[in-house]
């Protein structure tokens, strides 16, 4: 049988099975990206000044904060905004190395 379609995918991430597979833990992050979208404005967390650190210090203190599964402040499980707070941090951890590389 003669192949007719041509994919170069080979090693790339399936990123379509990730989301899949986490699509419960997604949905919850989903959650507090909406609720600091609300109340920062969309993608203003990417223009912090010592981002990294700062996001260090909120997810630790979520982190912490085990007696309590959920924020007083928010209504948000903990657990999703450590989770969040975590993807933030990991944003300007490769910031940082881009610029070294630069």
């Amino acid at each position: 049988m003669e192949k007719k379609g041509i994919k170069h995918d080979a090693g790339k991430p399936k990123i379509a099975d990730m989301i899949f597979d986490y699509k419960v833990q997604l949905l919850e992050l989903c959650k507090v990206f909406e609720y600091g979208t609300k109340t920062y404005g969309l993608g203003n967390w990417k223009e912090l000044e010592d981002g990294k650190e700062r996001f260090t210090n909120a997810m630790m203190r979520h982190f912490l904060s085990e007696d309590e599964v959920y924020d007083e402040e928010t209504g948000l499980l903990h657990a999703s905004q450590v989770f969040y707070n975590a993807g933030a941090r990991l944003y300007y951890i490769l910031k940082e190395m881009e610029q070294k590389n630069d």
